[in-house]
């Protein structure tokens, strides 16, 4: 049974301050906002951020509604900044974002040098270029790739094939708007000792694409979830290719073994995505991780 929870469409759900790695190697403040909208079409199996949207289609002035109030509560604006409008669904739908209210999303942005949106892969078009050229700071897509593993991706329910990602992302390219992907590791019918490799193998197609910056992305569902170890390999390996590799650690702790080291080694995986940068390990007496 699918239970959703209680949402106001005219209330985000939250909003955070981080610091983002640029290519020049600097850090840009960023502010995600959680917006409260219409889930997506798309029903991908390892997917549960359908539990954080609303049960019909957003109505229209909602978006801005929220924006607004997110701005309000973040305080005054660093310059420059970037922003991330994540909505749990596709940015470029209009039953989750009504056209109507773009022009009020597009002035309220004026502020931000960077606006991150996040979409599907065969939902960039039109809509998506029109909304870029009318944009005052510079657009960024966030597209979910998972996985190239060919017998993975075409089981993950996700409606896209590894064709859709790459034409969508030859449109951005050609636009001049930015791709952020993101990858999962150990998604569902990948074997778990093939998680990493596999991971790696996306994060360097996503680049070859285009993609200025991956976020790895430990699987929260499923049978075998990963293991912290496999997330930190990931994303050692990705640090050494052409491009911006970081790791989610939203969550991060559940996915350690050991209580006595993993404090230590999720903030060491916080200083490599600030740095980009592979910090040494350390011995951990308890587990013998090193």
């Amino acid at each position: 049974m699918r239970v959703k929870k209680k949402l106001d469409p005219w209330e985000p759900i939250g909003q955070l301050w981080e610091e983002e790695r640029t290519p020049d190697g600097g850090l840009l403040p960023a502010l995600t906002v959680f917006l409260a909208g219409a889930e997506c079409p798309f029903s991908c199996i390892f997917c549960d951020l359908w539990k954080e949207t609303l049960d019909g289609p957003t109505p229209a002035g909602a978006l801005p509604a929220q924006l607004r109030k997110a701005l309000a509560a973040a305080g005054p604006l660093p310059r420059p900044a970037a922003v991330k409008l994540y909505n749990a669904s596709n940015f470029f739908e209009s039953r989750a974002v009504p056209e109507e209210d773009e022009e009020e999303i597009l002035a309220l942005t004026t502020p931000f040098a960077r606006v991150t949106v996040e979409c599907h892969p065969r939902l960039i078009g039109h809509r998506c270029l029109r909304f870029a050229e009318r944009l005052v700071g510079h657009l960024e897509v966030a597209m979910g790739l998972e996985t190239v593993h060919p017998e993975a991706l075409p089981q993950l329910n996700k409606g896209m094939t590894l064709d859709d990602f790459d034409r969508a992302a030859q449109t951005l390219r050609r636009a001049g708007i930015g791709l952020r992907a993101f990858v999962l590791v150990a998604p569902p019918f990948v074997p778990p000792e093939e998680a990493v490799e596999w991971a790696v193998r996306s994060c360097v197609h996503a680049f070859e694409q285009g993609a200025e910056r991956v976020s790895l992305i430990p699987l929260r569902g499923g049978n075998t979830p990963p293991r912290l170890d496999q997330l930190e390999e990931a994303l050692e390996r990705c640090l050494d290719l052409d491009g911006i590799a970081t790791a989610d650690l939203w969550d991060a702790r559940r996915f350690a073994t050991c209580l006595h080291c993993v404090d230590d080694r999720i903030g060491r995986l916080e200083r490599m995505n600030r740095a980009g940068r592979i910090e040494p390990r350390t011995a951990c007496a308890g587990c013998g991780w090193h």
